[in-house]
């Protein structure tokens, strides 16, 4: 009897563990250009005063030197762009060239 409670805890737990995991994906973001990633990663973000260099490496360089550059989208384009600028698909809008996301404001 107990190893059969025993053999059907070990069960459980095996039935269970893939499911969790199943769950946990990438992690999304949100980037300017209606969340173009691919955009984002190959311009920059100009109107903050800064550009792609090599979006690959998260190399990216200030438009005007003697301005001050805006930091406020380096840390997101250092992410996304070296693992890959992926873009991911939001719901039924996605494949749509105008975006009907209310998020989606640059």
């Amino acid at each position: 009897m107990k190893r059969f409670i025993a053999l059907s805890g070990l069960l459980a737990l095996l039935a269970v563990a893939p499911t969790s995991a199943v769950g946990q994906r990438g992690v999304y973001e949100e980037v300017p250009y209606s969340n173009n990633p691919d955009r984002f990663c190959r311009i920059g973000y100009p109107l903050h005063n800064w550009v792609s260099v090599a979006p690959k490496l998260g190399v990216w360089a200030p438009v005007v030197a003697k301005l001050p550059v805006n930091k406020r989208y380096i840390s997101t384009f250092k992410r996304v762009c070296m693992a890959g600028g992926i873009p991911m698909p939001i719901g039924p809008s996605a494949g749509n060239k105008k975006s009907r996301d209310p998020a989606a404001t640059f």
